[in-house]
């Protein structure tokens, strides 16, 4: 029975979190209100605090299921036993950005929704915290895998792997809002062999 009880627990909290994106999405971050978010998961008002304390908290799940997602994608598409086989960091960042392609597609209006968050964080202390880490994290990765490539040869000697990582993670971010902009304008293939063979010898 407790598992019964648990796995509908898991069912409404997931309700509530798709009707907070459609709220979002419909009426942005600061419009909406819990009170929306409860009428659109067709819930009683108070059911929304019964699963995140706030509007804010609410916010930041949504938040960490994209980014868990992403971050999943990233490393099923990194771990591919060709792409291993190949000891290519190159190839490695071409295969990362199109998982980033491939989830900004495949979850567009998250994306549009909360890409927000960078724009919020500065004015959301907690929200900050929770994405400034995020954004450490990708950067931090990004550089390891740019100083592995500097290291076997495919980036120049001189380059800077922290820069080359804000450089790609700034990239990736501006094209996430030109996707929510003007829809398949690009192609994430493309961008992703431009950015992969950027700065060779």
């Amino acid at each position: 029975m407790a598992r019964v009880t648990e796995s509908a627990r898991e069912a409404r909290r997931e309700q509530i979190l798709a009707a907070a994106l459609a709220c979002f999405a419909g009426r942005g971050y600061h419009a909406t209100t819990m009170a929306d978010v409860a009428a659109e998961a067709g819930v009683s008002k108070g059911t929304p605090y019964l699963y995140f304390s706030s509007k804010e908290s609410l916010f930041l799940a949504l938040y960490q299921d994209w980014d868990c997602g992403l971050a999943d994608r990233i490393q099923a598409a990194v771990e591919a036993p060709d792409l291993q086989a190949s000891n290519s960091p190159r190839n490695v960042l071409r295969a990362l950005i199109l998982a980033v392609g491939a989830h900004v597609e495949g979850n567009s209006e998250a994306c549009r929704v909360l890409m927000e968050a960078s724009l919020m964080a500065a004015d959301q202390p907690e929200l900050a915290g929770v994405v400034q880490s995020s954004q450490a994290g990708y950067e931090q990765s990004l550089a390891e895998l740019v100083r592995a490539g500097v290291a076997a040869g495919e980036w120049p000697t001189n380059t800077d792997p922290a820069v080359e990582a804000q450089l790609i993670s700034s990239t990736l971010y501006g094209l996430m809002a030109r996707w929510h902009l003007a829809p398949r304008s690009f192609s994430w293939q493309t961008i992703a062999d431009a950015l992969a063979d950027a700065g060779q010898h």
